[in-house]
């Protein structure tokens, strides 16, 4: 469990970040999200006291952070940039190896770590580890970014709009990615973005910020079907609030009995992308896979919580 106790961090007489708490669930995915000037990227880097507080507190399974000597603590938490900050004249391998050589790690282990971590990533650790930062492209720069914040299996790691500079193609597949390792370490994330759908797609609660302080705390769901201000409303964007809201139901829960035409449709897969199929194929009812069928009524229903 991380707790964030009654945080601000002021400078003069710009609050920063603002009287914020939050507890955050141990193995979960927490976006913050806002504008630019929110204060998102600021709390963000009091967590691992880049920066630390005016005033409050930050903890980890119950024990206070600043009682940890900062080196020690950033070795334990992992931090994943836009740039991803890999050191170019270093190789891939031991970019990732950074802070295991810094905890005294035998170097088998982090051998075996590095090509555990590159193979988890779909990255060939005999073709990209050794290889320098400028030969990889920037999909790949961005996956090993995240293999070495999660290189000395850190108990938190902090992703400061990682996917940002990342064309919507290689953005979906680094999203992807990041939920399959999520799920398969269970680490907990705490992910800054602006983007309100990349957040709903990621998170199992998003923290939304204005001005330095968190608006609403909640459940994508909840954020999608009760907003609330104006303010969180205008970031989910009311013209694709629905649409929103479908992606997070899965289309298993929407099957009936039946037959019909058309390509079938995966079990796994969610409303949104069951409608997006329907309006593309000009259909109003779709199969799925192994049985069963779903009708653009039943989509329709399920997009108004």
């Amino acid at each position: 469990m991380i707790g964030l106790h009654d945080l601000s961090r002021h400078y003069g007489d710009l609050r920063a970040v603002d009287d914020v708490s939050l507890m955050i669930e141990a193995g979960s995915i927490t976006s913050i999200v806002g504008t630019s000037g929110s204060g998102k990227s600021t709390l963000l880097r009091l967590v691992n006291r880049l920066i630390e507080p005016t005033s409050g507190h930050v903890t980890i399974d119950g024990k206070d952070v600043h009682g940890v000597p900062a080196p020690e603590l950033r070795r334990r938490i992992g931090y994943v940039i836009q740039d991803h900050g890999l050191f170019p004249h270093w190789t891939v391998a031991r970019n990732i190896a950074t802070v295991p050589e810094l905890l005294g790690w035998p170097k088998a282990r982090i051998r075996d770590r590095v090509s555990e971590l590159l193979t988890l990533l779909s990255l060939d650790p005999a073709t990209i580890g050794p290889r320098f930062p400028h030969q990889l492209s920037g999909g790949q720069m961005q996956r090993v970014g995240v293999a070495r914040a999660l290189a000395a299996k850190p108990e938190l790691l902090l992703m400061d709009e990682p996917f940002g500079a990342l064309d919507p193609l290689l953005r979906g597949k680094a999203q992807d990615d990041l939920l399959a390792i999520q799920q398969t370490l269970g680490t907990t994330i705490i992910l800054v973005t602006h983007d309100m759908a990349e957040a709903i797609r990621l998170s199992d609660k998003i923290a939304v910020m204005r001005a330095g302080k968190v608006e609403q705390y909640a459940r994508p769901s909840e954020i999608l079907s009760r907003p609330a201000s104006d303010f969180v409303q205008d970031l989910v964007g009311e013209g694709e609030r629905a649409f929103r809201y479908l992606s997070l139901i899965p289309l298993s829960q929407l099957v009936e009995p039946g037959e019909a035409s058309g390509t079938p449709l995966s079990r796994n897969a969610t409303a949104a992308e069951a409608l997006n199929a329907m309006i593309w194929q000009n259909m109003e009812v779709l199969p799925l896979e192994d049985g069963g069928r779903v009708t653009r009524a039943a989509l329709l229903r399920a997009g108004h919580p």
